[in-house]
């Protein structure tokens, strides 16, 4: 009877310990699942672009983004501050036509809202790569440099893959 209860309790330990080693979140599932709902939100926003027939903007931040409607001759505010999900720990990067653009890390609600990713209302949007990367704190070797870009195939396509520069 004591083996039986002996093999239970390794059964059991091996069984917590599987769980937790399997549920972990790695960085590469974290920067996947970011870029994917970032993905989604993009689909959604220049969906509801076609339906209203208006152009519709993105306006990025470090911790999340805007959304932004265009009403001549001004981009207006429509939602508050989105929060990218599981952001802590994830580094982003957006580039517009190859060139790196500075994101900021605070909104100031009396500035100018200007979107850096733009659907219009055909549901094209224009053409940038918005980098995902482990912040360094988290990358276990420091000449790890891969990082998942979301990218513009056409002006109605977007496409996202893994990078190792």
């Amino acid at each position: 009877m004591l083996e039986i209860l002996l093999v239970v309790l390794i059964i059991g330990i091996m069984t917590a310990v599987g769980t937790n080693i399997i549920n972990s979140q790695s960085f590469e599932r974290v920067i996947l699942s970011q870029a994917q709902q970032f993905s989604s939100d993009l689909k959604f926003i220049c969906e509801k672009a076609v339906l209203e027939n208006q152009a519709f903007g993105i306006e990025l931040h470090v911790s999340g983004y805007q959304v932004l409607r265009y009403q001549r001759p001004n981009w207006v505010l429509i939602e508050q501050q989105n929060q990218l999900q599981d952001n802590d720990g994830v580094s982003i990067d957006l580039l517009l036509e190859g060139l790196s653009q500075k994101i900021q890390s605070e909104t100031d609600i009396e500035a100018e809202h200007l979107p850096h990713i733009i659907c219009q209302s055909d549901g094209s949007f224009n053409a940038f790569e918005l980098r995902f990367s482990a912040v360094d704190e988290l990358i276990d070797s420091p000449d790890m440099t891969t990082y998942y870009a979301l990218k513009t195939q056409s002006p109605w396509q977007l496409n996202g893959a893994w990078y190792e520069p």
